[in-house]
């Protein structure tokens, strides 16, 4: 007998409200395509816009190499061979749309795909003295007549062709018509499906997070990455510097990658993107929610004191949390006492899933930079679980005499929690 999974599907939930009348742009590789797992795609693609996301697909014809430079001339032959394959590729994707959820968990919804003349484009011209005739760029995306198709609820597929107001047909590369499209709708995420594998660090472990500057200095310094990779880094970055938001790189190796990426905690790919992103920030009233969440599996397990809703509230200028898309992943506390000079930081949580990504350490670091610039000269924490990790941060072990009288009144000698103290240097 199946079970239902109710922690996942209850983890997903924040993602689910997120991404709920967002447009998302995802690019799919000809090999994708083509190959037997194109029906599991568009599965999960249905799936992706029953919860409410508004898709722009932009599949690619696989003729001729990835390249962001190296621009082929496109002779009448060539563009003939480009519409043929266009047109092939176009009647599997709309087929399988139309009849390829039968006897799926998605039978019996009505999904329609719409193509057309929304991209615009122009003759690339002469470069370096080569006249590329029928290679063009795009010139300007008509958002407004897509807007109007997701309003019918339609999804949209795009080719990597353009027509001038000439009447004449243009290639176009289809990461360029996937970033202008990203660019002006404006959309959310621009998602590229590789046919490569997972970006990982030295260690095989997989890049969750890149930022532009990351991203170009692991461009410069490994030397190791396969070509079509740095190509997708940098096609990431070159979307990222025109407006596009976040750009998430997915292995089509990966099973229902689209699906873990986006609905799940940990993610299945790597997002590069040009916001502040992992930020830690002062918490607001709405974050109480997302707080109290977060710390009422450490309070069961008596890690952290309990705390309650109206508590939380009344403190929550105090506190600070890292959110990624609109969950709260860490967060912690800083609460200054007048006596002594010196600060407790509580409430140091971060969220399982994201332990392995440093989190605690910085918004420790924050806090402690928080209280020198109050002009606090120490910190302490009260631990019955971290001392270990404490120390190796610079903390020294106390005594409850150490403390503030107002916080010996109130320490709990039934919970036995070991004093630790930091002073600025």
């Amino acid at each position: 007998m199946e079970t239902f999974d109710i922690e996942t599907f209850r983890s997903a939930a924040p993602y689910i409200y997120a991404h709920q009348g967002n447009v998302f742009v995802i690019t799919i590789p000809s090999s994708l395509v083509e190959g037997e797992q194109l029906p599991a795609l568009i599965q999960d693609l249905a799936l992706m816009q029953t919860l409410g996301i508004k898709l722009v697909l932009v599949y690619a014809t696989g003729i001729f190499p990835l390249s962001k430079t190296n621009r082929p001339v496109i002779d009448p032959k060539k563009l003939l061979k480009v519409q043929h394959k266009i047109g092939e590729l176009q009647s599997r994707i709309e087929s399988l749309f139309s009849t390829g959820l039968v006897n799926t968990p998605m039978a019996g919804m009505k999904l329609t795909t719409v193509s057309g003349n929304f991209v615009h484009a122009k003759p690339s011209g002469v470069v370096d003295g080569i006249d590329l005739q029928f290679h063009g760029e795009v010139r300007r995306v008509d958002t407004q007549a897509i807007q109007d198709q997701f309003g019918h609820g339609n999804i949209v597929l795009l080719s990597s062709l353009g027509y001038s107001p000439s009447g004449e047909c243009f290639y176009l590369d289809e990461y360029d018509v996937a970033t202008t499209v990203a660019a002006s709708m404006p959309s959310e995420k621009l998602i590229f499906l590789m046919d490569e594998k997972t970006l990982q660090n030295s260690r095989k472990q997989r890049i969750k997070f890149l930022t532009l500057n990351s991203a170009q200095e692991l461009l410069s310094r490994r030397k190791t990455l396969s070509k079509t990779l740095k190509q997708h880094i940098e096609f990431a970055i070159n979307a990222c510097l025109n407006r596009v938001q976040r750009v998430h790189l997915l292995s089509i190796d990966v099973p229902g990658a689209l699906l873990q990426e986006l609905y799940s905690h940990d993610g299945a790919g790597t997002l590069i993107t040009a916001e502040h992103y992992n930020d830690i920030r002062p918490a607001t009233i709405e974050d109480v929610g997302g707080i109290i969440s977060l710390i009422e599996p450490l309070e069961a397990q008596e890690i952290l004191v309990h705390r309650t809703h109206e508590q939380i509230e009344l403190e929550i200028h105090n506190y600070d949390v890292v959110e990624r898309d609109g969950f709260v992943i860490a967060c912690g506390a800083l609460h200054p006492l007048k006596q002594k000079n010196i600060g407790e930081i509580a409430c140091l949580a971060v969220h399982p899933d994201f332990q392995k990504e440093g989190h605690g350490n910085r918004l420790l670091k924050h806090l402690e930079q928080k209280a020198w610039s109050l002009g606090l000269n120490s910190v302490f924490v009260l631990t019955t679980k971290a001392l270990h990790w404490f120390r190796e941060r610079g903390y020294r072990k106390s005594t409850i005499d150490e403390l503030p009288v107002t916080k010996q009144k109130t320490f709990n000698y039934q919970r036995n929690s070991r004093v630790y103290i930091k002073s600025k240097k």
